[in-house]
C-alpha cells in the first residue's frame, strides 16, 4: 500500500523520465564582463540560463519545431541556431530573452546542415552540411557562398580568428591523417596550413 510503501522509506516513481539535455553551452555576456550564461538545447528547444539567480528562459515555443546547435551571437542579445521550421534545416536568429520572433537566416537548404559557427563580430556564419561542404554566410547581405568541399569526409572543428578575418577548419586526407586550413574572408583565398604526413 502507499502508506507502508512510505513508511519503508521508498519513493514513488516518477511519472515520466526526465528529458535529456542534448546540448549544452557556458558564455560570458560580451556586453557585461564576468556575468555567465547557459545555453542548452533539451527535446529540440532552447533555453539560457543566468549562472547565478535569475529566470530560465524558454526561448522557442514552436510547438512540432525542432532547434539544435543553438550558439550565442557576439551581442549576446541574440542566439543562432539550425532549426525545421520552414521544412528545411535552415539557419534562424533566435532573440536571446525569448520576446519577438525568430527570422530565417537562409532559405536554400538542400540537405542536413551541421556545426554553425558565428564570426566574433557577427557578420558571418559559418557552416558545413551533410555533402561534405563548408559554407560562409554574411549576414548583412543574407548571401551565402561555398569555400569548401570533401570527397573524403566531413569539415570540422571551424574555429576563428579575434579579429573575424580568417576561419580555420579541418580538413580530411585521403591518407586518413587531417590537415589545417585557413580561409580568408577579405581576399576569398584559402591556404593550407599543414601537412597530411603527420
Amino acid at each position: 500500500s502507499p502508506s507502508s510503501t512510505a513508511s519503508m522509506g521508498k519513493k514513488s516513481p516518477p511519472k515520466s523520465p526526465p528529458k535529456p539535455l542534448t546540448e549544452a553551452e557556458i558564455a560570458e555576456l560580451p556586453y557585461r564582463p564576468g556575468v555567465g550564461i547557459t545555453l542548452f538545447n533539451q527535446r529540440g528547444q532552447v533555453f539560457v540560463a543566468p549562472a547565478g539567480k535569475g529566470r530560465l528562459v524558454e526561448v522557442t515555443r514552436r510547438p512540432g519545431v525542432r532547434y539544435r546547435q543553438a550558439r550565442f551571437l557576439p551581442d549576446g542579445a541574440a542566439l543562432v541556431a539550425l532549426s525545421d521550421e520552414s521544412g528545411e534545416v535552415e539557419l534562424w536568429k533566435l532573440p536571446a530573452n525569448g520576446v519577438g520572433p525568430a527570422s530565417q537566416l537562409t532559405r536554400d537548404g538542400e540537405v542536413l546542415r551541421w556545426e554553425a559557427e558565428p564570426s566574433p563580430n557577427g557578420r558571418w556564419l559559418a557552416h558545413t552540411d551533410k555533402n561534405q561542404r563548408l559554407w560562409l554566410l554574411d549576414v548583412e547581405r543574407g548571401s551565402s557562398r561555398l569555400i569548401a568541399s570533401s570527397d573524403v569526409d566531413d569539415l570540422r572543428d571551424l574555429v576563428w580568428s579575434p579579429d573575424s578575418r580568417t576561419l580555420a577548419y579541418v580538413v580530411p586526407a585521403a591518407n586518413g591523417m587531417s590537415r589545417i586550413a585557413l580561409y580568408d574572408t577579405v581576399d576569398e583565398v584559402t591556404v593550407l596550413a599543414t601537412s597530411d604526413r603527420f
